[in-house]
Order: structure tokens, then C-alpha cells, then sequence
């Protein structure tokens, strides 16, 4: 099983463990779109801390704080260097940019506050996704992924998030996008079985076919990654032998 790993100075030993259960740890960079100079120096850091650590997959992580008419370019060609692509969510205006005009592969915690705090609606929740955003993201095959981190966490929100996150699962499931639930892993206590994993995501009433499937997600979009990087690939649905 694949799973998402933070770079921290638990990294080893996070690698170790992750080994002896014979997971494959795929490695999180993280970039902010906050100015084109500040963009170069970030990715010159991320290149040469990739090369040095030598991560057997890789994800870069990417926040925007500043919208330019660049920014589209440089999220679609990071998938250049990167097994993985993930927009972190937030405002609605972010989620739908990630969802309609990028590349990526998962779209992060589409809840997510750090942003601003998110005013609710009358009747439900506003949790940064609609059935709009999930066509959006049926329709480009993008995933939506939910960390569990904030569970360990001591946020005084923990209600309100798992609230949010629950009606997004029942976003995606009506919507048919898949979900990866798992934790961006920072230390230890956060590696997971998969069969602890669809425990707690009954708690999500995340079905079990979808959990099962969130398993094996990451290692999914990989290796589709790798295929429409070959030379096999033509479009999606055609390939050479």
C-alpha cells in the first residue's frame, strides 16, 4: 500500500517503520504560488532536497497565495517531476480553480480553513464542495483527498471538521469521485493498517467498496501516472502494445 508521507525530522524513522509493514511511503514537497522569484527559489529547494533524500515516489503539495496568469502553467508542469499532484483546498474560489483549469491528481481537505474561517450556510455546511465541483471532478478524474491528521490534532474544531468532511464523502459518493482517507503521515502514530483504516472510515459512512478502493488509490493514480508517461500511452483508452 502506498501512503503519503510528510518530510520532517521524523522522515527515517517513519521510513523504517513503513518498510517493515512493506508499505512504499510517498514523499510530500510542498510549493506556494506566492510570486513568480519566490516560486524559482522554492523549486530549486525541492529539486535538490529530492535528489539528495531520493524518495522512491514523490508528491508535491501546492498551496496558492497569489493567483497569476502563470499559475496554471506551473501547477500542470510539475507533473514533469512528480508521481503525484495535489491542490490544497480552501476558499471555493481555489477548490474550483484546481478542479477546472490544472492538472492534478487530488484535490486536498477542500474544507480546509487555513484560508479563512468558512461561514455556514442556513441548511448545511459550507464545506468547499458542491455537485457542480464534483462533476468538475468525475468529469477530469480528479480525487478528493481527506486527512485524518486533525483526529491527533488539538483542534477545538474537530466537530465542525468531521462534519465537513462527511458531507463531502457524501458528495463524492453520489457523485462517483474517489476518495483517498488516509493520513498525511508526520509521524509514527499516524501509520495505519488498512483494515484500521476502513474502521475509521465507517465513522465517515464511507462505503466499503470505496475504502477498500481508497487503499489502493494512491498506488493507482502512480502507476496511470507512469502509463501516460510512456511510450505506450496515446490518449486514455488507446495504448500500443
Amino acid at each position: 500500500m502506498h501512503v503519503l508521507v510528510e518530510y520532517n525530522k521524523n522522515y527515517e524513522d517513519v521510513c523504517k517503520e513503513l518498510s517493515l509493514l512493506n508499505f512504499i511511503p510517498v514523499t510530500i514537497f510542498k510549493l506556494r504560488l506566492s510570486g513568480k522569484l519566490e516560486i524559482i527559489s522554492q523549486l530549486e529547494k525541492i529539486r535538490e532536497l529530492k535528489k539528495r533524500i531520493n524518495p522512491k515516489c514523490s508528491a508535491i503539495q501546492v498551496q496558492i497565495d497569489k493567483m497569476e496568469n502563470s499559475t496554471v502553467g506551473t501547477v500542470n508542469s510539475l507533473r514533469s517531476e512528480f508521481d503525484i499532484v495535489i491542490g490544497l483546498g480552501g476558499l471555493n474560489k481555489i477548490n474550483r480553480f484546481f478542479l477546472e483549469d490544472t492538472l492534478i491528481d487530488f484535490l486536498r481537505d477542500p474544507h480546509n480553513v487555513i484560508f479563512r474561517n468558512k461561514m455556514d450556510f442556513i441548511h448545511h455546511q459550507n464545506s468547499g464542495i458542491n455537485h457542480v465541483l464534483c462533476n468538475l471532478a468525475n468529469e477530469r478524474d480528479i480525487g478528493m483527498f481527506f486527512s485524518l491528521n486533525f483526529v491527533l490534532g488539538q483542534n477545538k474544531n474537530i466537530a465542525k471538521e468531521f462534519g465537513r468532511i462527511s458531507q463531502n464523502i457524501k458528495f463524492c459518493q453520489k457523485y462517483k469521485v474517489d476518495v483517498l482517507l488516509n493520513f498525511a503521515i508526520s509521524n509514527v502514530n499516524q501509520i495505519k493498517t488498512s483494515s484500521q483504516l476502513k474502521k475509521i472510515s465507517t465513522l465517515f459512512n464511507l462505503s466499503s467498496q470505496m475504502s477498500s478502493k481508497s487503499n489502493t488509490l494512491l498506488g493507482d493514480v502512480i502507476n496511470k501516472n507512469k502509463f501516460r508517461a510512456s511510450d505506450k500511452h496515446v490518449i486514455d483508452g488507446i495504448s500500443f502494445k
